[in-house]
């Protein structure tokens, strides 16, 4: 019976455990869990505002391919993003 005690303690002291890596040192979100297969769910984790704002101007207006200018091209973070993001609207 206390070796069941033991046990039992440490299951769930391992369970807390668990719980605290997740919530206070991984930057673990419940939200993005609870979301995850709704349409459009994650998005504003994954890139900027700018790429998002890009991508709903381009599918609104049906364009089919597109083309940046040497300045957002010189911005290679930005520039893989807006790519990647829009990925079936292809660059020119």
């Amino acid at each position: 019976m206390k070796n069941r005690k033991i046990y039992f303690f440490f299951i769930a002291l391992c369970v807390l455990q668990l719980f605290y890596l997740l919530y206070h040192r991984s930057d673990f979100k419940f939200d993005i869990l609870k979301i995850s297969f709704d349409k459009n769910s994650g998005r504003s984790y994954a890139v900027s505002s700018e790429v998002i704002e890009s991508n709903n101007i381009l599918v609104n207006s049906k364009i089919k391919n597109f083309n940046l200018s040497k300045k957002l091209k010189n911005d290679t973070y930005f520039y893989q993003r807006f790519v990647e993001f829009n990925y079936p609207i292809r660059l020119k």
